[in-house]
């Protein structure tokens, strides 16, 4: 596989300081506005064919949406397949599960993710405060390497959520994974992830990620993008009379 690039000038204006400033803002932004309410019980998701969550997708640097999503559930058995497409109607990719939301094939990230085993995005049954540990490996499509990866999970709070779809009570989830990237490249790369399931939909009302690494020959860390999901509609399947 040929090298990648050095990052761009834009890239590297988010060195330094600046890096560890965002750094904490992932964790800031996303819970200064929240209203803390009292927990609940966490039923397991169900989802039937023909499920669909429609997303705005905003760019966390400076706030503008940069397209929509249609997640829509095309089969349940023997795995959940929920395919995505751009308000464009360009296919964006599959989400796979063994079982909601146990996913398999993850292209939510800056590529697109295949699991060894199923990784637990929705940690029923563990405490808030409490986490969860997973590892395995990824590949990616059309390679035969493996990475590491390891991610650590935790329920962190039940809050109100507001969204262009309405008014949520959803479980904070954060995801702090530790990897070894595709991209060679990338030295120590890591991401911070939060979720906020929301069992009224069945599926996350929102869902955010950003990542740092270094670069060979560079001392100081490198941002990834910082992306967030937040819905606009659930549509469930009609029920068949």
């Amino acid at each position: 596989m040929s090298p990648s690039p050095r990052p761009a000038p834009l890239r590297r204006a988010l060195l330094g300081a600046g890096v560890l400033g965002a750094a904490a803002a992932v964790t800031g932004c996303a819970t200064s506005s929240a209203i803390v309410v009292s927990p609940q019980p966490l039923p397991a998701p169900r989802v039937r064919a023909g499920d669909r969550w429609r997303y705005a997708v905003i760019n966390q640097y400076n706030g503008g949406k940069t397209g929509e999503i249609l997640a829509q559930v095309r089969t349940v058995a023997p795995q959940v397949l929920v395919e995505l497409t751009t308000d464009k109607g360009v296919r964006q990719g599959d989400e796979l599960y063994s079982a909601p939301w146990q996913v398999i094939q993850e292209p939510f990230y800056d590529i697109v993710q295949i699991f060894d085993t199923p990784q637990t995005l929705l940690p029923i049954g563990i405490g808030l405060g409490a986490s969860m540990v997973q590892r395995t490996a990824y590949r990616v499509p059309g390679q035969d390497d493996r990475y590491a990866w390891y991610v650590r999970s935790e329920p962190v709070q039940w809050e109100r959520v507001r969204v262009p779809a309405g008014e949520f009570d959803a479980l904070r989830v954060q995801r702090d994974i530790f990897f070894a990237h595709s991209d060679r490249w990338r030295i120590t790369p890591s991401r911070r992830e939060t979720l906020w399931y929301a069992p009224q939909v069945n599926r996350w009302v929102q869902r955010e990620w950003t990542g740092w690494y270094r670069w060979a020959g560079v001392r100081v860390p490198l941002r990834e993008d910082w992306i967030s999901w937040r819905l606009m509609e659930y549509l469930p399947a009609p029920i068949a009379g």
